[in-house]
């Protein structure tokens, strides 16, 4: 389920490009968690982009691997 600011949020602002293929970009704002299927999902995440990398996305319990991720 979408939340406000991914609602109101420009598109050209937003992105699943995190490396974990749960991961909703709103550019300047935050990184939704979209696992469904893991009733311990925060709503958002707290990993890689929160914390500029000190704690990994591949350390989350709800971790998948995004295939069209691609690291800049």
């Amino acid at each position: 389920m979408a939340s406000l600011v991914e609602l109101i949020a420009d598109p050209d602002d937003c992105a699943c490009d995190q490396p974990c293929v749960h991961g909703y970009r709103v550019e300047c704002h935050a990184v939704y968690c979209h696992n469904d299927e893991w009733d311990g999902a925060p709503r958002k995440c707290y990993r890689t982009w929160y914390t500029g990398g000190d704690t990994k996305d591949e350390d989350c319990e709800g971790y998948k691997p995004n295939e069209n991720y691609n690291e800049a």
